[in-house]
C-alpha cells in the first residue's frame, strides 16, 4: 500500500524539491515586478531604483531562504547568506562608485587615489599683463550659460546636415579639469570653469585654437564625500557669464567671482556661504550670475545677480537667498528671500510689459522686480534641494506665457502670466499629472514654432505647446542618456551622456528623425555639460577633455 499524503516518507521526499522550488518563485516575483516596471511608463532613474530594489530583496530572500531551509550547520548557513552584503560593503569600502544621470554605476575609482583633475597640473597659460588686445565682441557672441535667449540656440548661419560628404573638421582637442560648466564665448575667446586639484579655475581659451590665454585660480574643491552627494561629481557647475570686459562666475561652494576678462585678474570677490551664512546644497551651486542693467533710485547700475540660498534652518529675519551684486564693485544692492535656491541659474524675463527675475527654489517658482528684487508673485514648483531638485531653467514665451519642465516623474507646466495693477494672476494652461511630459531633470527645453523639444528622462520627444501632448519620443541606440540639448537652425543637436556623440536631430513635429551624428568626445565620460554653437564653431566638453570642431555650412 502507498504512502498516504501526509506519510513521513513523502514528506521527505517533497522537501528538497520544495527547497528548490521557493528560490525560483521568489526570482520569479521579482523579475516580474520589474517587467511591470519597465512597461509602465516611469522614467529611467526610477526604473534604475526599482532595478537596485529588485537586486537587494532577491539577495536578501536568498540569504534567509538559505539560512533557514540550506543544509549544513547554522553558523556556516549565516556565513554564506551574509556573504553577498560583506563583499558590497568591502567593495564599497575599497572603491567610490561613479553614476550616471539615472543613478545607474558606470565606473568605479579606487579611494585615495588621485582622480583625472588631481593629476593635471597648474594650466600653462602665459602671462598677459598687458591684457588681450583684441578682446571684445566678434560676429557671432554667446556670452553666458544657454546663450542669449530664452533658451539655447545656435548663432549663426545655416549648418548642413550632410556629414558623410562633408564632416565636420576637429580643430582642437585637450584635456581639461572637471566640473560640468559650458563656454561662454566673445569674439575669438571661449572661458570655462574647472577644477584641478585644490584649485577651482576660470579659464579662457583662444575658441579655434585652444590655447589657454589666462586663468584665475582660487583655492576651493568641491567633491563631496557622502553618497548622495558624489552622484553629482567634483567640480564647479555654472558658466561663466560675459558682460563687456568683465567675466563673472559662481564656483561649486558659492564663491562669487568678477574677472578682468582681458588679464584674468580679480576684480571683486565674495564669498557668499561665509557672508550670508547659507548652506551649499547637496549637489553643489550651480546657478549661473545673471547680468542686467537696472535704474536703481534713478541711478543706471549694472547688476550682477546670483542665488545665494538659505541656511539648512534659516533664522528669522534672513533675507537673502537671491542677492543683486554693483557689477563694478561687488556691493550688495539688494537681497531677498529665504529659500534654498535651486540649481537652475537667474532668468530675466519680460510678463505683461515688467521685466522680471525668475528663480526657482526648493517648492517655488519666483518672480522680482529688477531693480529693487521686490517679489511680485510665486507659484507651487514642487521640489527640494537634496531631493527630486529642480534644474532646468523657465521658459519665456509668447503671450506671457511660462513654460516649467522637470525630471523625476514629474512633468511640464504652461503657465499664463498677467497682472493688474499690483496683482498678478497666474493660470495653469495645462500641468501635471495629466500632462506628464518633458520631464527634463537636469536638461533644458528649446522651442521652435509652436513645438517644445527636450529630454523626456532618456527619450527625446516633441511636445505641442498650446495642447501639451506629446507628438514623438524616441530612443536611439547608442542611447542618449540624459543629455543636453541645443536648437541649431532646423535641427536639435543632442550632446549625448556618456557616448561622447553629438547627434543632429530633426526639428519637425512629424516624427523623429535622425539626421547625422559624430563622436566628438574620445573619452567616454559622463557629460553633462552643454554644447555650444557660434557661426561654424561647435564647442564641446565633459569633466576631463574639451574639443572644438568645424561644422559644415548650407551655403558649403
Amino acid at each position: 500500500m502507498p504512502p498516504s499524503e501526509d506519510s513521513p516518507q513523502q514528506a521527505a521526499a517533497d522537501r528538497p524539491r520544495r527547497r528548490i522550488l521557493f528560490p525560483w518563485i521568489w526570482i520569479g516575483l521579482l523579475a516580474g515586478a520589474r517587467l511591470a516596471v519597465e512597461v509602465s511608463g516611469i522614467t529611467v532613474d526610477f526604473k534604475t531604483i526599482a532595478t537596485l530594489l529588485a537586486v537587494v530583496l532577491g539577495l536578501l530572500g536568498l540569504a534567509l531562504w538559505y539560512l533557514i531551509r540550506g543544509r549544513g550547520p547554522w553558523p556556516l548557513r549565516l556565513a554564506v547568506g551574509v556573504a553577498p552584503f560583506v563583499a558590497i560593503g568591502v567593495l564599497n569600502g575599497l572603491y567610490e562608485m561613479r553614476f550616471n544621470g539615472a543613478g545607474a554605476v558606470v565606473g568605479l575609482h579606487r579611494r585615495g587615489a588621485d582622480k583625472a583633475d588631481q593629476r593635471l597640473g597648474d594650466i600653462d597659460a602665459p602671462a598677459v599683463a598687458e591684457g588681450i588686445p583684441d578682446w571684445g565682441p566678434g560676429q557671432y557672441d554667446y556670452p553666458r550659460f544657454l546663450g542669449e535667449g530664452p533658451w539655447a540656440e545656435s548663432v549663426g548661419p545655416p549648418i548642413s546636415a550632410d556629414w558623410e560628404e562633408n564632416p565636420p573638421e576637429e580643430l582642437w582637442r585637450r584635456e581639461v579639469g572637471a566640473g560640468w560648466s559650458a563656454f561662454a564665448v566673445l569674439g575669438d575667446y571661449a572661458v570655462t570653469q574647472e577644477q584641478r586639484g585644490d584649485s577651482e579655475l576660470t579659464v579662457c581659451y583662444r575658441a579655434r585654437t585652444g590655447e589657454p590665454v589666462w586663468s584665475h585660480s582660487d583655492k576651493s574643491r568641491f567633491d563631496p564625500g557622502d553618497f548622495q552627494g558624489n552622484m553629482g561629481r567634483q567640480g564647479p557647475r555654472a558658466t561663466p557669464t560675459i558682460a563687456g570686459d568683465r567675466v563673472y562666475t559662481q564656483g561649486a561652494q558659492g564663491l562669487v567671482t568678477c574677472l578682468d576678462a582681458r588679464t584674468g585678474e580679480p576684480v571683486w570677490q565674495v564669498d557668499t556661504v561665509d557672508r550670508y551664512g547659507v548652506t551649499v546644497p547637496v549637489w553643489g551651486k550651480s546657478g549661473s550670475p545673471l547680468v542686467v542693467a537696472a535704474d536703481v533710485e534713478g541711478v543706471e547700475k549694472e547688476l550682477v545677480i546670483v542665488n545665494v540660498g538659505a541656511p539648512a534652518d534659516p533664522p528669522s529675519g534672513f533675507d537673502a537667498s537671491i542677492v543683486a551684486f554693483d557689477a563694478a564693485t561687488g556691493d550688495e544692492v539688494w537681497s531677498v528671500g529665504s529659500r534654498q535656491t535651486s540649481y537652475a541659474s537667474p532668468d530675466l524675463v519680460t510678463l505683461d510689459g515688467e521685466r522680471l527675475v525668475l528663480q526657482t527654489s526648493d517648492d517655488v517658482l519666483t518672480a522680482h522686480r529688477v531693480a529693487t528684487g521686490e517679489q511680485v508673485f510665486e507659484h507651487p514648483w514642487y521640489g527640494q534641494s537634496d531631493n527630486m531638485p529642480a534644474c532646468s531653467q523657465p521658459v519665456e514665451l509668447s503671450g506671457d506665457r511660462l513654460l516649467l519642465t522637470k525630471g523625476y516623474g514629474h512633468g511640464a507646466s504652461l503657465l499664463k502670466v498677467g497682472h493688474d495693477s499690483d496683482a498678478w494672476s497666474i493660470d495653469a494652461l495645462w500641468e501635471p499629472p495629466i500632462k506628464r511630459v518633458l520631464q527634463t531633470k537636469f536638461s533644458n527645453t528649446v522651442v521652435r514654432g509652436d513645438y517644445a523639444y527636450a529630454m523626456d528622462g532618456d527619450d527625446l520627444q516633441c511636445v505641442e505647446i498650446a495642447t501639451g501632448e506629446s507628438l514623438w519620443s524616441s530612443r536611439r541606440r547608442p542611447k542618449f542618456g540624459f543629455g543636453q540639448v541645443l536648437l541649431v537652425g532646423d535641427y536639435i543637436l543632442v550632446m549625448t551622456e556618456e557616448t561622447g556623440e553629438v547627434v543632429l536631430v530633426e526639428a519637425t513635429p512629424e516624427r523623429y528623425r535622425e539626421a547625422a551624428s559624430l563622436r566628438v568626445l574620445a573619452v567616454r565620460e559622463t557629460c553633462w555639460n552643454n554644447p555650444v554653437v557660434v557661426g561654424d564653431l561647435l564647442l564641446v566638453r565633459n569633466a576631463v577633455e574639451a574639443a572644438a570642431y568645424r561644422l559644415p555650412l548650407a551655403s558649403e
